[in-house]
Formats: structure tokens, sequence, C-alpha cells
């Protein structure tokens, strides 16, 4: 592990979710939850008995929200004990503390959907290949594992790759393809992150400016001689990958 890591991670959550007050931490968890409904609705397959796993789980949101989808058999994974509490805290249950690579190992069953959201970012090129691969063996045939990570393609992309100390690599839709097919993910889909204001008139204007700027970003692909069908321009980018 490198040695900053030991820094950041010890209080990780309250560091980052910038609180230590309840109420608001309570309020910044339902938001989350909220949002990790409408991000993935849509990409999640239509039976609610699979065997589910969150790695880097955090406080729980998206464990919240997959029960709130219908998933029951749905567990979570974090290295961090604060971010454990915290989900025992919210009422988040098959939560375990530790790295990926001893619980996945310690598993004698396999997984048939792996999540890994706002993870993959924080791993070392090394680290991240391993990474991959592990969740790759621990995929049960015709599974399929949802990250989601920033986008380097995006406009102003540094304000998010660069918000969080603790990030490592940076992809974008044709990088991460290769990594996914390299490691052995037979089919990859590279689509748009959620982009949403909960308050209406907000979101009204928002999708207006975004269309204008997405219409901006491809004259200028276009003007580079580079076409935009293999690329996202959302802040962050969901990768989905599927085994046979």
């Amino acid at each position: 592990m490198y040695k900053y890591r030991q820094t950041l991670y010890q209080n990780y959550y309250s560091n980052h979710a910038g609180t230590t007050d309840k109420d608001k931490q309570q309020a910044h968890f339902d938001q989350q939850k909220r949002y990790f409904v409408r991000e993935f609705k849509n990409h999640v397959p239509a039976n609610r008995n699979l065997r589910v796993l969150d790695i880097g789980c955090g406080s729980g949101s998206l464990l919240a929200a997959l029960s709130e989808l219908g998933f029951s058999k749905a567990y979570g994974v974090d290295l961090s004990e604060e971010q454990v509490a915290m989900a025992a805290q919210f009422g988040v249950k098959n939560v375990v503390q530790g790295d990926a690579k001893s619980f996945l190992d310690k598993q004698n069953e396999g997984f048939d959907l792996i999540f890994a959201v706002d993870l993959i970012e924080h791993l070392g090129k090394d680290e991240l290949i391993e990474f991959l691969q592990l969740v790759q063996t621990k995929l049960n045939s015709g599974g399929q594992v949802i990250f989601r990570t920033p986008n380097m393609d995006a406009p102003l992309a540094s304000a998010f790759a660069f918000a969080d100390f603790t990030h490592e690599v940076f992809l974008n839709k044709s990088s991460a393809n290769q990594i996914m097919k390299s490691v052995g993910f037979d089919s990859v889909q590279v689509v748009e992150g959620i982009m949403f204001i909960e308050n209406p008139m907000k979101e009204f204007i928002r999708k207006i400016t975004w269309s204008i700027t997405k219409l901006m970003l491809k004259i200028q692909l276009f003007a580079s001689a580079r076409t935009w069908h293999d690329v996202v321009f959302s802040p962050n980018m969901v990768i989905i990958g599927r085994k046979s």
C-alpha cells in the first residue's frame, strides 16, 4: 500500500463528505441512494435473485439502492473501518471490513453482478489490472460488472479527476475498453454517467446547457478529424463488462 493511503483513508468518509453532523450525513446518504437508483436501474439485469457484490461499498448507499431495486442478495466490502461503521449507522446490512482480494479469496461461491463505483481510479496501473483479473475470475458465467470512474474526455475533467488526492489512474472510453478486453471480459460497454440536479428548474437549464456543450465538443472533434462515436462527454463514465 502506498504510504499516503494510511493517512487519507483513516478518516476518509468524514474528510471527503466534509461534515460530521449526523443529520447532514443522513441527507447525503439518502441523496446518494436516490442517485444510484436513477443511475443503475437501467443497467442491472432483470433477475433480482442474483448474488451481488459492491466492492468499496463505502457507507452502503449503493447497497441501499440495490435493496430498493429488489436485490435481496447484495453484499459489500470496504477497506475503511470508518466507512463500515457509517454503513451500520445507516442500517445497511451485509457489509464487512477488509480488502477486496482477501474477501474474494474466501468466497466459495461466485457473484453474478459485481459493482465497483468510484473505486478503480484509486488504484495504480498494476493494481488495477490485478483487480480486474481477480474480479473477472470471481464473476459467474453470464455475469456482469459495473464500474463508475471519472472520464478524462469530459470538459473540465480535472475538476473531477483531481478532486480527490487518492486518485491514481484516469481513463477515457478508449482506454476503458482496452483494459477490460485485455483482462478477459467478452463484451464491454462504456456509457455516460448520470448528470442530474434535483431542483426541476435548475435541471431544465442544465439539460439545455449540456446539449449546447456537447454540440460544441462534437464540433471540436470533427475539426480535429476525430469521430465522437468513440467518446463519452459526461464527468463520470459507467463501464459495463460481461462474461460469457
